[in-house]
């Protein structure tokens, strides 16, 4: 692994900036329910979630899918925020600006499709592939701080045969275009699973 590769893939320190109001000044969704999941360390739960929230930012509740357009159609206020929560509560494990370094190290570029393997490293590197092969179902993801940095959240549909690269390089846009990056920083110690209970 180059040196740029392994700074951009350890995890940053949560922010400590206060986030002032849950509630979008843009869409009004409360975002304090993902909080409470998230703080109480229901990952799952948190993740399936961020998913909703998602949707329901970019007014595709019924549709259940997003396009690259309705990507575009969510707010930053609401994308920064979702980011934010997952950081702080993973101490900087998880979260979108976490994803984003890795996903451009390993070759891919935000809202343009590249070559098939490189999304593969990038999924490999999240934890998204194991043995050469996507995780089709979500309920087979790591729901815990053991997972790989970046594992979570994975805001893809159920069942998705190429780890919907399609959404997910359109997101990596948005949240360039929404200035939601990492800055690189210091290693941080794995978390010990004996220590951090995790919780589906």
């Amino acid at each position: 692994m180059n040196s740029a590769f392994a700074q951009l893939a350890t995890p940053s320190p949560a922010s400590t900036e206060t986030i002032s109001s849950l509630v979008s000044p843009d869409t009004k969704i409360d975002y304090l329910p993902l909080k409470n999941l998230l703080a109480a360390k229901k990952w799952r739960q948190s993740n399936d979630e961020t998913r909703r929230l998602m949707l329901q930012a970019a007014n595709r509740e019924k549709q259940g899918w997003l396009t690259a357009e309705d990507i575009n159609n969510i707010s930053c206020w609401d994308l920064k925020t979702i980011d934010d929560l997952w950081k702080q509560a993973s101490n900087g494990r998880f979260g979108f600006s976490v994803q984003y370094p890795i996903f451009v190290d390993t070759g891919n570029k935000p809202g343009r499709l590249m070559a098939p393997d490189a999304y593969d490293k990038f999924g490999t590197q999240v934890g998204w592939r194991q043995n050469n092969e996507w995780i089709l179902f979500k309920e087979n993801l790591n729901y815990s701080l053991d997972a790989p940095i970046g594992h979570l959240p994975n805001p893809r549909d159920e069942y998705q045969i190429n780890g919907g690269r399609l959404e997910y390089t359109n997101l990596t846009k948005r949240i360039a275009d929404c200035k939601i990056v990492a800055a690189p920083v210091q290693t941080m110690p794995k978390f010990s699973p004996s220590t951090t209970p995790s919780q589906k």
